[in-house]
């Protein structure tokens, strides 16, 4: 029986929609009531209640849920949970929608999480899907298992629909000075995400301290150029009153504006070194026994035709393995502790420039985003532990609290875009520093490419399933990784060749020889890549033209990026057999596409010549590769859409005016 004072509680808190009538153990254990109070008990919702209202520690709390969650029959587990702003690490006041994926008779259930600090969320064994908004902020979704007592804290990241004042105001600043190195950041406490402010900040021999809001900005001065070479490093020291000192080495001093998020105290480690995969050795074993998906290219693509991307939507969100509640240290997957959820296209924001050189050529980066996406997608669809998909450290791929304006920038090109072998689920796009197959016995670089057989400049390692490939930039150039997939150094490499190698090829010649041109585009090296972007309900006005007039095509087109596309290009043509393809390239538009379902439109000029007749009215989405603001061979086709005798082209006597007569002879 509860007690008295829950059955108070719990009345006065609105907790339970059935508080009237005294609840006995198997009452609740039967009750179909919300999911996170009867289900998962509402002694523990109560209890949780009244120890925030006593301002009961959080080890305490979790202490009183544990003890309190005894009292239901239901198997229910405590699962810690908080939110936090993706851009700046503060707390938010978000609202957490829970619905049981185990038992879908149980009543989905509501709770608001209060200021983003740490909550106990007491929950019934099994899958919960967890659906959370705030006001200011994009949606996110994500599931959790809930089951025991081994259940890993969860910080929930969501991004701000509009940047912070204060990164509006700093990117001023380093738009002001763009061969300036800047830092800027924000300084806050591990636990609650609490502001620490005139925290003092060191970099490069520039100091400054911390505002109210935890923030920062250093100008660390002027960076001179970096090809292929590595910038300088640098180290980034914060001190705090009551606080351990945090040091952060072999940061990398490029021009533009680098992010950082720092957190103090509760086990934060007072040193770490930043790891970035393209300079460090990458730990890695081969993937080939769990990525056996058969290739969905059933024929050769040349080199500058522009196949179809296949549709494939990317996940709303990925759960990454961190060592802290802030999701700001790294590990590998045996020591992570905490699990942070965040959407997909800020995790690879926040991994690119940790895996590639943020001063690389953009075309490079723009290569490794796709490559870095993908990956991370499979470990979604191939979890490396049940309580999250990925970690953090190079374990796996780099993952911190650290973003650059430039691998920004270069990820905003390619949202949703992902590597595929079966039209169906991502391909294991993996990559690795240089690889070359020749091992460089004076670089002091570790090789962990077991099968050099492919001999030097040339990549891949096919004993585990990677043909060997001609790469002239990897020419006497020593391994430093494992030879699968893409080369890191080599994007960079193609980017400022004379060739001068556009990202949409870098990710073709690596993953399936630009269409197996020279035969290498078998075994794993067999994927392409994908588009998250739908064409629907195609209509054209009017239905019937005479040759020299005018039409309108409009179509439903649907983003699952989950951010904007903002480098479109809308396609139209006309075809007739017998007659061929007509286009019309001069009303061929720009679109910017922001995520979800909008409407599109564009004009199509008929040519005076055209024969007359039923003709196919086609629909396409380009992505602008070549940056020129129109439509070629260069660029990538995201989407088409096609509908069948849609337009007649009739004689000019055979067409009709509006008021319904006949054109007079």
């Amino acid at each position: 029986m509860l007690d008295s004072i829950d059955i108070a509680l719990c009345r006065q808190n609105e907790l339970l929609q059935g508080c009237n009538d005294p609840m006995t153990e198997s009452a609740v254990a039967k009750s179909k009531i919300n999911a996170m109070t009867c289900s998962s008990g509402p002694c523990a919702l109560t209890g949780m209640r009244l120890a925030e209202t006593l301002g009961i520690s959080f080890k305490m709390r979790r202490l009183l849920i544990a003890m309190l969650l005894s009292c239901v029959s239901v198997p229910v587990a405590a699962v810690d949970i908080a939110v936090r702003d993706s851009q700046t690490g503060a707390p938010v006041e978000a609202r957490l929608t829970a619905k049981s994926l185990s038992n879908p008779s149980v009543t989905e259930a509501t709770q608001t999480l209060s200021d983003g600090i740490m909550q106990v969320l007491p929950l019934a064994v099994g899958r919960w899907q967890l659906d959370l908004s705030a006001a200011g902020y994009r949606d996110l979704q994500t599931t959790v298992e809930s089951g025991g007592n081994d259940v890993p804290p969860l910080t929930i990241l969501l991004d701000p629909i509009a940047p912070s004042a204060s990164l509006i105001e700093v990117e001023r600043l380093a738009g002001n000075d763009p061969a300036h190195a800047w830092l800027h950041g924000y300084v806050r406490r591990v636990d609650d995400a609490m502001p620490i402010v005139n925290a003092r900040i060191s970099a490069a021999g520039s100091r400054t301290v911390s505002d109210l809001n935890g923030h920062f900005v250093l100008d660390l001065g002027e960076v001179t150029e970096h090809d292929t070479s590595l910038a300088d490093s640098f180290e980034l020291l914060v001190e705090a009153d009551g606080f351990a000192p945090h040091a952060l080495t072999r940061l990398l001093r490029t021009a533009g504006l680098q992010q950082r998020l720092v957190s103090l105290g509760n086990g934060a480690p007072a040193f770490r070194v930043n790891e970035i995969g393209a300079r460090d050795q990458r730990l890695s074993t081969p993937l080939i026994a769990m990525d056996q998906s058969p290739a969905m290219v059933t024929q050769p693509m040349s080199g500058a035709a522009t196949l179809l991307a296949p549709p494939l939507t990317p996940p709303a969100s990925i759960r990454v393995g961190y060592a802290d509640l802030a999701c700001t240290t790294p590990c590998c997957t045996a020591s992570c502790s905490n699990v942070c959820t965040l959407s997909l296209e800020t995790y690879v924001r926040r991994g690119l420039d940790s895996e590639w050189i943020a001063s690389w050529n953009t075309q490079s980066l723009r290569a490794g985003s796709i490559a870095y996406r993908s990956y991370g997608t499979w470990r979604v669809q191939n979890p490396i532990r049940a309580e999250f998909d990925i970690c953090s450290s190079a374990c796996c791929q780099v993952n911190d609290a650290g973003t650059s304006a430039s691998t920004d920038a270069a990820v905003a090109r390619t949202p949703g875009i992902l590597l595929t072998r079966n039209g169906s689920s991502a391909s294991s796009a993996e990559y690795s520093a240089e690889n070359n197959s020749w091992d460089d016995p004076n670089d002091g670089l570790s090789c962990s490419n077991a099968d050099l057989s492919c001999g030097n400049g040339n990549v891949g390692s096919p004993a585990t399933g990677w043909p060997c490939l001609a790469d002239a930039v990897a020419l006497n150039r020593g391994c430093f990784g494992h030879g699968r997939g893409m080369s890191q150094w080599g994007t960079q490499r193609w980017a400022i060749d004379a060739t001068q190698r556009r990202w949409k090829w870098i990710v073709d010649h690596y993953y399936n020889d630009n269409g197996n041109q020279t035969g290498a585009g078998t075994g794993q090296r067999n994927a392409q890549m994908t588009s998250p972007l739908v064409l629907a309900s195609l209509s054209v006005t009017p239905s019937s033209i005479a040759p020299g007039g005018s039409v309108s095509i409009s179509a439903i087109a649907t983003n699952a990026a989950g951010a904007e596309h903002a480098h479109l290009m809308i396609g139209a043509s006309l075809y007739r057999s017998g007659v061929g393809y007509l286009d019309d390239p001069s009303n061929d538009i720009v679109l910017s596409l922001a995520a979800g379902s909008h409407p599109i439109q564009r004009d199509f000029d008929v040519p005076l010549m055209a024969s007359v007749g039923s003709y196919d009215v086609l629909l396409s989405l380009y992505l602008d590769v070549d940056e020129d603001g129109s439509i070629s061979s260069a660029d990538q086709a995201m989407a088409l859409l096609r509908a069948d005798g849609a337009l007649t082209i009739a004689a000019l006597a055979d067409q009709i005016f509006f008021d319904g007569f006949e054109i007079s002879p």
